[in-house]
């Protein structure tokens, strides 16, 4: 294998590609996107900081496309574990739960990155951060039951309660991954108990919507 003189691979290789995201993908998620610089991502890549600039144009670049992976790997994630031909239920509720729960213990790099980009997304990344929960926020409307209502008022408040249903349940799922990691709150908890009262409490929202919607 080609070196540079200071033991870097060189730039034209094209494996490289991958190669430099992977490095981007962590050095994002444990700096952050500004106090990251093109680099910090070679170093870690072990090439010289040419071989990131024949292949990306800069960070901005290689964070869209860390953050893409992220949301793809999600996204295959969840459809595997409910397709979107399947209806939601509370079996394909906790199917999902469990999917994303193992591919957070198996991805800690990409979830990290997820965790740390998600609430301070602009760009393009926000683009793809927006229509990747809109995308999960209609699926999670499956699981809530159909109810009629008797007036436009009522609907209207049965649509907003619904709204919040769903922001928890996606938000419950994910984001309980953040209260995990090292120092956080929850880093001291056995996993398999979190992940527990994860999958009770999202069957406590789902329950509480179908009585909700009994008695509407």
């Amino acid at each position: 294998m080609a070196t540079t003189q200071n033991g870097k691979q060189p730039a034209h290789r094209p494996s490289r590609r991958q190669h430099i995201i992977d490095a981007a993908v962590r050095v994002f998620g444990v700096k952050g996107f500004a106090e990251t610089s093109v680099q910090d991502i070679a170093d870690e890549a072990q090439v010289v900081p040419t071989a990131v600039y024949y292949h990306f144009d800069g960070k901005e670049e290689l964070l869209e496309l860390a953050m893409r992976r992220v949301f793809d790997q999600l996204n295959a994630v969840v459809e595997k574990a409910r397709p979107d031909t399947e209806p939601g239920d509370a079996q394909g509720l906790l199917r999902v739960i469990d999917a994303v729960w193992d591919w957070v213990e198996k991805n800690p790099d990409e979830a990290r990155l997820f965790q740390v980009q998600i609430a301070s997304a602009n760009g393009n990344v926000k683009l793809l951060r927006d229509e990747f929960e809109q995308r999960h926020i209609q699926r999670a409307y499956d699981y809530l039951p159909e109810a009629a209502t008797r007036s436009p008022r009522a609907a209207k408040a049965r649509h907003a309660a619904q709204a919040l249903a769903v922001r928890t349940l996606i938000s419950t799922t994910l984001l309980v991954t953040a209260l995990r990691a090292e120092g956080g709150p929850l880093a001291d908890l056995p996993p398999r108990a979190v992940q527990q009262a994860v999958r009770s409490t999202a069957l406590r929202i789902i329950a509480t919507e179908q009585d909700t919607a009994a008695s509407v």
